[in-house]
């Protein structure tokens, strides 16, 4: 087709980025003190099990779900027995649970975007996903 060059060129770019930013997550959180993250709900499990983290959703699969009680005292139980720092909510869900929960425990908040309502210009998916990182670099305090 017209332009089957330019494509195939774009494509190889686009292939090199996404390897160096796969590099840069495996590198980074490589060395960290903690595995476990805490989110509101159960959104990162392809990133969680290609890095060997343990993602542990307030709310399981679905943001508007309410937690239970019991679900909400389970996710206590076990940032105070794994030492999570930080608790992580989205760019697109309501932040109210994680922020009631953070205070109650001690523990900060933190937004991991999983990049499905990209609207601001200046960033793209390369520019969030290293945030991302970043994130998780410091609520996992990695070296």
């Amino acid at each position: 087709p017209d332009g089957a060059d330019t494509y195939r060129a774009n494509a190889a770019a686009l292939g090199t980025r996404f390897g160096e930013l796969d590099d840069a997550y495996a590198a980074g959180l490589a060395t960290c003190e903690r595995r476990t993250v805490v989110t509101t709900h159960e959104a990162f499990g392809y990133l969680a099990q290609r890095y060997d983290l343990e993602q542990v959703g307030i709310a399981g699969v679905d943001p508007e779900t309410e937690p239970s009680p019991a679900r909400l005292r389970e996710v206590g139980d076990l940032v105070r027995a794994e030492g999570v720092t930080t608790i992580f909510f989205e760019t697109l869900a309501s932040p109210k649970v994680a922020q009631t929960l953070a205070s109650d425990l001690g523990v900060e908040t933190a937004v991991l975007d999983p990049i499905e309502g990209l609207t601001d210009d200046a960033q793209d998916y390369f520019s969030i996903a290293q945030a991302n990182l970043e994130s998780l670099r410091v609520a996992l305090s990695c070296s």
